[in-house]
């Protein structure tokens, strides 16, 4: 069986990263908020841009890009937290732990970066990523958000606290998620 590899994505793989995007908005069009219509229209220099302002990995079985992930600091970024977005794992590589590799890429980054929290949203309907993500220590935060394009949809935020311990005191959305975690019995990320 071969092996699964992270690799970080730079601006110069764009057209690797613009097939698995594709194939991602083909899979799931219900988990992501653009079209595969719109990604179709991106040109090359949009496409190294994105790359370039986020950190994104791909997850490859040899050559073969079978996943992929991001994390995005957000157009007003707030110091305390990020977020994991575009996340995906083709079918081929499925049940191999692909998922909760490319989740705890982006956690570490975050962690090394001085993050407390990294937050998500993921479909309602989306049973498989929502319990991948709970598996990684995220928990739901109450809030929520209409789907863009498909009525009766609704993104589920959800939320990691990183380093808790920084939360005594301090009047952050994320300290408020932990302590309500921390009463039901649930904590921040294993270290």
């Amino acid at each position: 069986m071969t092996e699964v590899t992270l690799h970080r994505v730079r601006p110069e793989e764009w057209e690797e990263h613009r097939v698995l995007r594709l194939e991602m908005l083909r899979d799931a069009p219900d988990a992501f908020w653009t079209t595969h219509e719109q990604a179709l229209e991106l040109d090359e220099a949009t496409w190294r841009e994105r790359i370039a302002s986020t950190f994104h990995v791909h997850a490859r079985l040899g050559d073969d890009p079978v996943g992929s992930v991001g994390m995005w600091d957000g157009s007003d970024p707030d110091p305390d937290g990020t977020n994991l977005i575009a996340m995906y794992v083709a079918p081929r590589a499925r049940r191999r732990h692909v998922g909760e590799r490319l989740v705890r890429a982006v956690l570490e980054e975050a962690q090394r970066r001085g993050h407390r929290q990294v937050l998500l949203q993921v479909t309602d309907t989306n049973a498989p990523a929502r319990a991948l993500y709970e598996r990684a220590g995220f928990r739901l935060t109450g809030g929520q958000v209409p789907h863009p394009r498909r009525p009766g949809l609704v993104e589920l935020e959800m939320v990691a606290v990183l380093d808790a311990r920084q939360c005594p005191g301090r009047p952050h959305p994320h300290c408020e998620t932990q302590d309500r975690a921390d009463r039901a019995g649930v904590r921040g990320l294993p270290t």
